[in-house]
């Protein structure tokens, strides 16, 4: 199973619910409704994403998990939400 690297050094296992509901409220907020199926697609696709590059068990980090779904997004048409999630990700620092 994947592991992410959290912001505070913390190692937890990656957890696709915790994606779906980043996109899904950036999406909101950008005034976007997204279906459950559309949610479930774009996170599928970040987790190959990241498998391919790291393994099956591999390790990640928050950083490159935001980093990745910025480009599945903009990649999938969705890059208002792109920008919107990409602005907020930043703005947590």
């Amino acid at each position: 199973m994947l592991k992410v690297v959290k912001r505070d050094g913390r190692v937890t296992d990656y957890k696709k619910e915790n994606i779906m509901t980043s996109v899904g409220n950036s999406a909101n907020d950008s005034g976007i409704q997204l279906t459950h199926k559309e949610l479930d697609l774009i996170e599928e696709s970040v987790e190959k994403t990241i498998v391919k590059v790291r393994g099956q068990d591999g390790i990640t980090s928050t950083y490159e998990i935001r980093g990745v779904i910025v480009r599945v997004l903009r990649e999938m048409g969705y890059k208002k939400i792109a920008k919107d999630f990409y602005e907020q990700e930043k703005g947590r620092k």
